[in-house]
């Protein structure tokens, strides 16, 4: 994305209902102001998005003030990201990732599993030439797969179900603009406060 940057904004060539899915795709790109350098991250995007405005010449374009973004990246954690991210970034460039999937930290940064699964996906093209349907279409295999499972009570097979699932929501995320930690976050806000009781093996809210 070929952004303009003046004295006092940085304007990005798309209106605002399309600003998320192309700075997505933008993860890790940096440019520099006056007011110090900004860096298009996880983070960051979600401050764009709240504070961008349609141009006024022209509705195709929308642009943030450069000051007012310097000072978010100066006082927030905005610099965190995803090891997918970094991965187009040099100073991770040659690094390897242990076999296992358990959270470890380079550079003083904490690499989650889902970062992991996000690089391993974005290594093979998969948000270049994926699709959400495909990967809905995927997760209800795995999910079928489960059943299987659970009724010939395989643990075995219900670890791998549950795995498989987990990684195609993760890429699922992705290709839908969001991430699998903000979905995670999101529904928690919805139930951590809902009450309810169990009935025949379930919990039924209130």
């Amino acid at each position: 994305m070929k952004i303009n940057v003046t004295e006092q904004t940085t304007t990005f060539p798309c209106p605002v209902n399309k600003l998320k899915g192309r700075l997505m795709d933008c993860i890790s790109m940096t440019w520099n102001t006056e007011f110090g350098s900004c860096v298009i991250t996880e983070e960051s995007i979600k401050w764009i998005i709240d504070n961008v405005k349609e141009s006024m010449y022209n509705p195709k374009r929308c642009y943030i003030y450069n000051k007012a973004f310097a000072r978010y990246f100066d006082n927030n954690n905005a610099y965190k990201t995803t090891l997918a991210d970094a991965h187009m970034n040099d100073q991770y460039e040659g690094k390897t990732l242990s076999g296992s999937l358990s959270p470890e930290r380079q550079n003083g940064r904490v690499i989650s599993r889902f970062d992991k699964i996000r690089l391993w996906a974005l290594e093979r093209g998969l948000y270049d030439k994926g699709d959400p349907k495909t990967q809905t279409l995927k997760l209800i295999e795995e999910a079928g797969e489960i059943c299987r499972a659970v009724l010939k009570d395989d643990r075995e097979q219900i670890i791998d179900g549950i795995g498989d699932c987990v990684v195609v929501l993760t890429n699922l995320a992705r290709l839908s603009d969001t991430s699998i930690e903000e979905c995670i976050d999101a529904a928690y806000e919805e139930i951590k406060n809902r009450t309810g009781k169990m009935s025949n093996g379930t919990f039924k809210k209130d």
